[in-house]
């Protein structure tokens, strides 16, 4: 795997701007799920109630990513979703977005997965998931990514991304780029964004 960005199109206007990426080779379909849990504990109601944020990302569908309020990111199994599922007493799940629908695109170098985000029946942008593969350190690829981005994208795209993190506070190699730390964009831009 190779170093990921992931980045909102925020005033892109659906269909026109997801052709213009379709403009690329298509290679496949693409998604990601995003949940987040609510803390029902008793510590809850007193006012100290936490958020559990999980993500599923479709190119690695054995996987969940899970993180509680900034915490330490964590790589579990697909089944944590059943057992979360039966502990209602501890999570309530609160937002379940599906983010489906999308493509994969080779260029060059890069992967570039991206779909429509549509949230409630609202359109809120393009969601863009960029890969450079050759690299897999993170935070490594940051002036490749932009430069790249800046030159598949128009000069008025509005865009919401951040490409270094510190993936160490989290829990995260900041040697070694996995999928837990694409989750972890994700699960940043849509608590920032407040798509979540």
């Amino acid at each position: 795997m190779g170093v990921t960005c992931v980045l909102r199109w925020k005033n892109a206007n659906g269909k026109p701007n997801f052709n213009f990426i379709q403009d690329h080779v298509r290679t496949g379909a693409w998604g990601i799920t995003c949940k987040v849990y609510r803390d029902a504990s008793p510590r809850a109601k007193q006012g100290t109630d936490k958020l559990m944020y999980q993500v599923s990302l479709s190119q690695h569908r054995d996987k969940v990513f899970v993180m509680v309020d900034g915490g330490v990111v964590v790589e579990a199994e697909r089944e944590l979703e059943g057992v979360l599922g039966k502990l209602k007493n501890l999570w309530i799940l609160r937002q379940n977005h599906a983010i489906d629908g999308g493509s994969c695109y080779e260029v060059g170098d890069f992967t570039i997965r991206a779909a429509n985000i549509i949230l409630g029946g609202n359109y809120k942008g393009l969601l863009l998931e960029v890969e450079y593969r050759p690299l897999s350190t993170p935070n490594a690829a940051t002036p490749l990514i932009e430069e790249f981005v800046r030159n598949i994208m128009p000069a008025n795209a509005e865009l919401s991304y951040q490409i270094e993190s510190d993936y160490e506070k989290v829990g995260l190699s900041a040697r070694v780029f996995s999928p837990a730390h694409t989750a972890y964009q994700y699960m940043t831009l849509m608590r920032r964004d407040g798509l979540l």
